[in-house]
């Protein structure tokens, strides 16, 4: 087994990531149709800087208009967006379907604080290194402060990632932390889609 980061940095290294992220984003469109939940795709920073990945992106959603607003698209640092112009552009075109836009891993990156200054974002995912180091770091719970009130101060909601005790969970919170991602909250499961699959037979699909 290789591990998702491993495999979408292959799969960049290689010009793949614009291949890669439509195939999972044509999964994701295909449970949001037949279920009621709302579900988050991470695009790779190649990808959104890509106009040909802009246009045949654009293509898929708007066949599917009425389930956009339940789609989540989180940005990825595994790959620093060289062209703001392009990714902007992107990411407007998203943002004015009903898409929301999410920073992934907030923090772990040298252009992160760049990429919330460049783009309008609904939410930010603080990198789960912090939460980890919070309990016993004042330093870690100081970033996680200031990241808060930088996230707030643009109109964004804040979650804090690898959430796995309740002393972390409450921690979180005291910080002003909105929201939670972690084995507390839940563990990886199959797409909605595939888990009535799964009742009829087939083979699981993981995203």
């Amino acid at each position: 087994l290789v591990r998702p980061d491993g495999f979408v940095r292959c799969a960049e290294a290689v010009g793949m990531s614009d291949a890669l992220d439509l195939a999972v984003t044509e999964r994701v469109l295909q449970a949001l149709s037949t279920s009621a939940a709302s579900i988050a795709v991470n695009l790779s920073g190649l990808s959104v800087q890509s106009p040909e990945f802009r246009d045949a992106l654009l293509g898929m959603l708007d066949a599917a208009p009425a389930i956009l607003p339940r789609l989540l698209v989180e940005i990825t640092e595994s790959v620093e967006i060289e062209n703001e112009a392009e990714a902007a552009r992107t990411l407007a075109a998203l943002r004015e379907r009903g898409v929301k836009l999410c920073l992934d891993d907030f923090g772990a990156g040298a252009a992160a604080f760049r990429y919330l200054r460049a783009f309008r974002v609904d939410w930010i995912k603080i990198d789960g290194t912090y939460v980890t180091n919070a309990a016993r770091s004042a330093r870690d719970r100081a970033f996680i402060q200031s990241m808060v009130s930088l996230s707030v101060s643009v109109g964004a909601t804040v979650i804090a990632e690898r959430i796995e005790t309740e002393a972390e969970a409450a921690l979180m919170r005291n910080l002003g932390v909105h929201c939670g991602q972690g084995w507390l909250v839940g563990r990886p499961a199959p797409l909605p889609r595939a888990a009535a699959a799964k009742r009829e037979g087939v083979k699981e699909t993981w995203v």
